[in-house]
């Protein structure tokens, strides 16, 4: 339903009639609803420091609203869930953190998939050896230690594109002897276990859960994709709504827009999604 704008082949976002036509099975039933969405660049703008994200006080009023009148909420992220938990600032949601190597339903405590278990001292041994090396000290490559994950954040280095051909080149063969696997988001190479689970692997477990026949999910990253594909899956089935709503940026990947059924514009768009789904008047 998206399609391109005459500036330079970059995705338009969808009309309001065409996402008001695609969510009204969902606006008609939303007790019946699972509503999936990502953190940064989704529900909060991207910043240059990772630690200063937040949430819009608009965005937190309708997830709270949603959180009220939908079968359940789920904040999906590359953060660890109780770090998402603590930028959204609520506690009555299920959040899956980590790329989906963790699940935190409300109340409970974070379960760690169970495949990634044995690799968290492997994950420790990267942290470790990456802190010791002085050429780290003013590269302005951040370290994050996710526990089962960890992450080079380079958005803030002077030149981006030498800071991620320096964590190659020094990080590659590490990351390969433990055992480990690397993969690229926004101005971050994530390092995981090579282990089946993702966001849509995440999300497909909780949509089973749930017993859940109406879904979206709404995202702006390459590690979104995933997710697109699970949301992708389910559609196919008999009685099945499942929508993909993709986030548009400046630094949206190529590949997002094929997987989406809707585009929206950055934050302020995902704004006006989060108003029809809790039906109030634009």
């Amino acid at each position: 339903m998206a399609h391109k704008s005459l500036k330079a082949g970059k995705p338009a976002p969808s009309s309001l009639d065409q996402i008001q036509e695609l969510l009204g099975p969902l606006v008609s039933e939303p007790g019946r609803a699972a509503i999936f969405l990502d953190l940064d660049g989704t529900l909060a703008p991207i910043v240059p420091r990772p630690a200063d994200v937040a949430v819009p006080p608009g965005i937190s009023r309708l997830v709270r609203k949603l959180e009220h009148i939908c079968l359940a909420v789920t904040v999906v992220s590359g953060r660890p869930a109780t770090e998402a938990k603590r930028i959204t600032g609520n506690s009555d949601l299920a959040y899956i953190g980590n790329h989906g190597f963790e699940t935190m339903l409300p109340g409970r405590a974070v379960v760690l998939f169970p495949d990634a278990q044995p690799y968290v001292a492997r994950v420790k041994k990267l942290v470790e050896y990456a802190r010791s090396l002085p050429e780290m000290v003013d590269s302005g490559i951040g370290l994050e230690d996710k526990n089962a994950t960890m992450s080079f954040h380079y958005r803030r280095a002077s030149h981006p594109d030498d800071a991620l051909s320096f964590i190659k080149g020094k990080f590659s063969a590490k990351i390969e002897s433990l055992g480990l696997v690397a993969r690229e988001g926004r101005k971050v190479l994530e390092v995981r276990p090579p282990v089946d689970i993702d966001k849509g692997v995440a999300v497909g477990h909780l949509v089973d859960r749930l017993g859940a026949k109406l879904m979206l999910y709404a995202g702006d990253d390459s590690t979104d994709i995933d997710a697109f594909k699970e949301m992708r899956k389910r559609k196919r089935r008999k009685g099945v709504t499942a929508i993909s709503i993709g986030v548009i940026s400046e630094e949206m990947p190529s590949q997002l827009p094929s997987y989406a059924d809707l585009l929206v514009e950055r934050v302020s768009g995902v704004e006006t999604l989060l108003q029809i789904l809790a039906g109030e008047e634009l």
